[in-house]
């Protein structure tokens, strides 16, 4: 783990709520339906750290270069799905995926279907919130796309607002498994053909919303469900719910939480108890004047929020200087606010 050199915050928590408050007063074993080929060679230099798409626009930046999706389905045969009336419970997890990838195309605002892909990027699982699904959040999944990661997007059985019959809470363990059944799956000799090709060797981000953050975070902390490929956790709007098991043990990968200052569902203090219980790297930066999905949804949001998480994970995942440099405006800039950091 890097340390965040100058930008460690001495201020208590206590201090920074008080601010705040004012502020806002004012296993791999798979199966897998998949059609698509596999990455061309990259065109910018290998070992680059800030390579640089065919904009010219370094590859860490928002935008840089155009997107690319494919989409497919993956089977954990390991596993069963509790049932969602009227289906049934089943063998198995089956887990549909939305794939965006960086491509060798400028920038454009349309992604590409089984667009020309450009080179191999870190991988990225991201974990949608209760009753939402990839399209959810597509804006801001398609511009981290496109500053160099191959986001990853499951829909999960139970929670999923593309399923049959009312969406089922409290399955975020069996997701965090999930999760963990995807990195295995993905970084490893048995990915499927259009997206192994994609996926930079080295370690893995992850990062969901609400309910998604809870099982980013027990995949990234929790001893029960934790993968060692993971370099970064991203939560947004999330909450502490360790479901019985203890979190941030040694080793633990750096933490980023993002927390609407007026979250209706998940208040902002949620996102100060999960910084004050990290004892390792964790950065809390408030979203204002936004709701619990407007951190991720709203037009005034998506690409500050996009900026920060892309060079949060340059830097954590690829060790990009440049990256870390820029993480002091990504911070300040409107609606974001930087509130606690710590190492």
């Amino acid at each position: 783990m890097r340390a965040r050199d100058g930008r460690v915050l001495a201020m208590a928590l206590a201090l920074l709520l008080t601010a705040t408050a004012a502020a806002c007063g004012a296993s791999s074993s798979s199966t897998s339906t998949d059609d698509t080929s596999g990455a061309s060679a990259p065109t910018s230099l290998p070992g680059s750290t800030d390579r640089s798409g065919p904009s010219g626009r370094p590859v860490s930046s928002v935008d840089p270069i155009g997107v690319g999706v494919r989409r497919l389905v993956v089977t954990d045969p390991t596993r069963s799905t509790a049932a969602r009336p009227p289906q049934a419970a089943a063998e198995g997890r089956v887990l549909p995926l939305t794939v965006r990838y960086p491509i060798d195309a400028p920038a454009a605002e349309v992604e590409v279907d089984d667009g020309p892909p450009f080179g191999t990027w870190p991988l990225i699982v991201f974990a949608h919130g209760f009753e939402a699904s990839a399209t959810t959040y597509a804006p801001l999944l398609r511009d981290l796309a496109a500053s160099g990661f191959v986001v990853v997007a499951p829909e999960f059985p139970l929670s999923t607002s593309t399923g049959i019959g009312p969406a089922v809470e409290g399955d975020e363990p069996a997701q965090a498994r999930d999760v963990d059944f995807l990195i295995d799956l993905l970084t490893g000799p048995d990915a499927p053909p259009s997206i192994g090709p994609l996926v930079e060797a080295g370690p893995v981000g992850v990062m969901g919303h609400s309910d998604g953050a809870q099982t980013v975070l027990l995949t990234g902390y929790s001893p029960s469900y934790i993968n060692r490929r993971i370099g970064a956790v991203v939560a947004v709007s999330g909450r502490y719910s360790s479901f019985g098991g203890r979190w941030f043990g040694s080793g633990a990968p750096p933490l980023l939480v993002v927390q609407s200052a007026t979250d209706e569902l998940n208040p902002f203090a949620y996102g100060v108890e999960l910084v004050q219980k990290d004892p390792h790297t964790a950065v809390l930066v408030a979203v204002d004047g936004t709701d619990h999905l407007g951190a991720v949804t709203d037009a005034r949001a998506v690409v500050p929020v996009a900026h920060l998480l892309a060079d949060s994970f340059a830097w954590w995942l690829r060790g990009s200087e440049a990256a870390r440099r820029r993480l002091a405006g990504d911070e300040s800039t409107s609606p974001l606010r930087l509130v606690a950091a710590h190492d």
